[in-house]
């Protein structure tokens, strides 16, 4: 059955030009040159979006208006592709990105109304695919997860959360019928996990009450060549094999260790528990992700130590991937580390988390400018710049503890270039600039540019790809990283590199580093060490039952907003609304 499957997909994929020159594709009204524009511009970043639309079934029913096809699932791709498009016609205002497939938006909101009365699979595809791109417009997340929420009740009711290979009443169901309904169910499932730990609030799919294998049988996809179509990259990047099924297996998996994490350490945080359970839960869950890593098969693996050119990288999703599980061993570890009566109790289970902490960050940001050296995090996904916004909360208590020299400003410095260079695809990466230069200001923290570092830089320059001002100051442990291989780039000037205090030695932290002030500044008990400076005072919010706080405490409306100052679940919740400017 494979075989089949992979047989099916490799005659439709070329049954596609076919269709497309005798004008069969239904492009809604569009031009079908940029419809088609646009759809490979989908189709080389849908490892990105996990595997929601499955391409053979899609394209083939969008020439004969089969049950896989829809316009409103058309028009959310439209939509969720046009960002990446250098079309300016695409835009309400040229000058916006955000405003990018407008028009696209509007005609899913049209066609959401009828298809709102019964439950498709287009529909909930369509609404997984509107979720992901509203809520990297960073001021969208209300309507984020309001369609996710939707399609998770479209999909039960559909009955993609049960395995329907094992009922014998869906015996009717083809072989592609199931592969279709594994993929949108397990897209949706990790569409759950991250809007959850973003926004902070409850996931809605588990994997146990359906028991959905994952198991994808259309390996068409895997070895099939790819290319950086809809990325920046560099001539060197010759191409991969795109990897993207077994990538979307692991991520599954991962996903299913979040959320573990998610209720053992921060939806029970609220309760009290003992320092045992603590630790046993610790380490449970930490041996489930060194087995993941360890099961992790040999082509997903990315080794950010050894010689770069002489290497063959992974595509992007790959990097997405690695950078993931180094998130979750900070969201593991990172409220131990911040608890104080852990550290008065046991300092040695404090320290050692912290230096997972530590080396999980260092591994974060180590990717991340792999990543630029290949792709460029101008059109990263919003996963890699929350990867890097995490790393910097670690980055940056180091770094107030050590000289302007050290490595942890060096890598803390990366991750505000990363956050410079992406928010023009993803608005909602401001707030974590935001976030860290508020941390830095709390913490005492001066400007941190090194003697030597140079801060001109033309100011017209433009970036063709984005239309966006080209930034200011780039690292010089970046002048491979941050500065564009692209042909139109223009060369931005750097600081140099001198790294006198490392972080970590051998795997253990640098003697001269003070650990026992950086786990302090962790601890939510010291917040008043900081202050609460008035222009960052948080209002009420009325509009909501409840919120996650600092280490999944609920925050209930009828108090006061703590000011948290690096939240890691929920980072995106409502409460942080007041960070956009109007």
């Amino acid at each position: 059955m494979p075989k089949i499957l992979v047989a099916a997909a490799a005659e439709q994929r070329q049954l596609e030009s076919i269709n497309f020159r005798a004008g069969k594709l239904d492009f809604d009204g569009v031009d079908p040159e940029l419809g088609m524009h646009l759809l490979n511009l989908h189709w080389n970043r849908q490892h990105h979006s996990f595997l929601i639309t499955y391409r053979p079934a899609f394209m083939r029913d969008m020439a004969c208006k089969g049950p896989y096809f829809s316009k409103i699932l058309l028009n959310a791709i439209f939509y969720g592709a046009s960002k990446f498009s250098p079309r300016l016609d695409l835009r309400k205002d040229p000058n916006d990105v955000r405003t990018a497939g407008w028009q696209f938006r509007n005609r899913v909101r049209d066609l959401l109304g009828q298809a709102l009365d019964h439950s498709e699979i287009t529909t909930i595809q369509a609404l997984l695919q509107m979720s992901n791109s509203l809520f990297a417009l960073g001021d969208e997340q209300s309507a984020a997860w309001v369609y996710a929420g939707t399609a998770f009740r479209m999909l039960v009711d559909v009955g993609l959360h049960v395995d329907t290979a094992k009922m014998p009443t869906m015996q009717r169901l083809s072989e592609e019928d199931l592969e279709i309904r594994r993929r949108v169910y397990w897209s949706a499932y990790v569409v759950d996990k991250m809007q959850s730990l973003y926004q902070g609030r409850p996931a809605t799919l588990r994997a146990i009450d359906g028991r959905v294998p994952i198991k994808f049988l259309d390996t068409y996809e895997e070895l099939e060549q790819w290319h950086p179509f809809a990325y920046a990259s560099g001539p060197s990047y010759p191409g991969s094999p795109s990897y993207s099924v077994s990538t979307f297996e692991q991520l599954c998996r991962l996903c299913m260790i979040l959320q573990q994490i998610l209720d053992r350490t921060y939806c029970e945080r609220e309760q009290k528990r003992n320092t045992e359970e603590l630790v046993q839960d610790l380490q449970y869950v930490e041996k489930q992700l060194q087995e993941w890593m360890a099961g992790l098969p040999e082509h997903l693996r990315i080794d950010t130590t050894g010689d770069v050119e002489a290497q063959q990288l992974p595509p992007p999703h790959v990097f997405s991937l690695q950078c993931m599980w180094n998130v979750l061993r900070v969201l593991l570890h990172r409220p131990l580390v911040a608890d104080g009566h852990l550290h008065s109790t046991l300092p040695s289970t404090s320290k050692s988390s912290l230096a997972t902490c530590t080396e999980a960050a260092i591994n974060i940001v180590r990717l991340v400018r792999l990543y630029d050296k290949r792709f460029s995090v101008k059109r990263a996904p919003y996963l890699i710049s929350y990867a890097t916004y995490v790393a910097a909360t670690i980055h940056v208590r180091i770094a107030a503890t050590r000289a302007s020299t050290s490595e942890a400003h060096e890598h803390l410095r990366t991750c505000l270039a990363v956050f410079d260079q992406n928010s023009a695809t993803n608005h909602a990466v401001k707030k974590a600039s935001i976030v860290i230069e508020s941390l830095k200001k709390r913490m005492g923290m001066q400007s941190d540019a090194p003697p030597g570092a140079t801060s001109s830089t033309d100011s017209s320059t433009r970036d063709p790809l984005t239309d966006h001002q080209l930034s200011g100051v780039t690292p010089r442990s970046q002048s491979n990283t941050f500065a564009s291989s692209n042909a139109s780039s223009v060369a931005q000037p750097h600081l140099p590199m001198i790294n006198h205090e490392p972080t970590m030695v051998a795997g253990q932290f640098d003697p001269d580093l003070d650990v026992d002030t950086i786990i302090h500044s962790f601890m939510h008990e010291q917040q008043q060490l900081y202050g609460q400076p008035a222009n960052l005072s948080m209002p009420l919010d009325h509009g909501t039952t409840n919120l996650y706080g600092e280490n999944g405490a609920m925050l209930h409306a009828t108090q006061p907003h703590v000011y948290n100052d690096d939240a890691l679940f929920g980072f995106n919740a409502s409460a942080f609304d007041w960070f956009y400017p109007t």
